[in-house]
């Protein structure tokens, strides 16, 4: 198939048309956000083929240009509420309109994710180590981890921030508590299943306790610790957001809140379409920072 005629360019053809010439009476900001982010998902598409030559991309490009395009028609020709589903041009104009605001708010939550998650990580790695290394602490522990770890940390959100003596302090606990019990409980798993021939045969080279843990051990686990970190981060930042939502100054949380509140669902649709760029640019980073680390998976 031509990477000028196909589906996927076709489709993104078909928006472009009906963002510059299809009329409406409905209200609509200028076009410019919207269609530069239909260009660029395009851009984004041709790299991708060009490069790996899967189809599974044009079908990626295929959907999402199909969906917004009957967004965009389904809004013009008046099939929708014009307040709970505003115009694709009115939503990504937010972006161009409250700029400030929300990369104010995409660095409050990186900043207070990042410090959740950085110490859930640190210490999870460390305690998961000697507990998975150390035989009667582990059966003591692990029973108490196997009660504490499959509860979502939404459920406990509400009384954290009310507890916790500021916003900040319970926003990292909230997301510390979503990637410290997967990232614990993983360690602990790996180091007892260890293949026993690789601890034997660092014992008979003489390794000392030390070097076992953190050249042998640490070395063996770290691949599965840092695959598992998308997942944990999207939960993590599901909860970080959840607490935003209750009681923050600033975010992306407080975002959606504070216009959710006025019943300003462009905004809101806004927010949560920010949200979504944040979370797959994180999980873009974390895989080419695994493969980037990890070389001997």
């Amino acid at each position: 198939m031509s990477i000028l005629v196909n589906r996927a360019n076709i489709a993104f053809l078909i928006n472009i048309f009906l963002v510059l010439f299809l009329k409406t009476d409905q209200e609509v900001e200028s076009p410019v956000a919207y269609l530069a982010v239909i260009v660029f998902a395009e851009v984004l598409f041709l790299v991708k083929y060009i490069k790996d030559r899967r189809k599974s991309a044009i079908d990626i490009a295929f959907i999402t240009f199909l969906f917004l395009g009957i967004w965009e028609s389904a809004y013009k020709l008046g099939f929708t509420h014009p307040v709970l589903v505003p115009a694709p041009e009115n939503v990504f104009y937010v972006f161009i309109e409250q700029k400030e605001l929300m990369l104010a708010g995409v660095v409050s939550s990186l900043v207070l994710l990042a410090w959740g998650v950085g110490l859930a990580v640190i210490l999870g790695v460390f305690l998961g180590l000697f507990t998975g290394w150390i035989p009667r602490f582990r059966e003591a522990v692990v029973p108490i981890a196997n009660v504490i770890s499959p509860i979502p940390p939404l459920v406990y959100t509400p009384y954290v921030v009310a507890v916790m003596p500021t916003f900040k302090i319970a926003s990292i606990f909230v997301s510390f508590s979503a990637v410290f019990w997967p990232t614990f409980q993983t360690m602990i798993a790996r180091v007892s299943g260890m293949d026993p021939k690789i601890i034997q045969s660092a014992k008979v080279m003489n390794v000392s306790t030390p070097k076992m843990l953190f050249q042998v051990i640490l070395p063996y686990t770290l691949p599965d610790i840092i695959g598992g970190l998308p997942g944990t981060l999207r939960g993590a930042f599901l909860c970080l957001t959840g607490a935003e939502l209750l009681g923050a100054t600033s975010g992306l949380g407080y975002f959606v809140k504070k216009f959710s509140d006025y019943a300003d669902y462009t905004n809101v649709i806004a927010g949560i379409v920010l949200m979504g760029i944040v979370v797959t640019i994180i999980d873009v980073l974390v895989k080419k920072l695994e493969s980037s680390l990890i070389k001997w998976k």
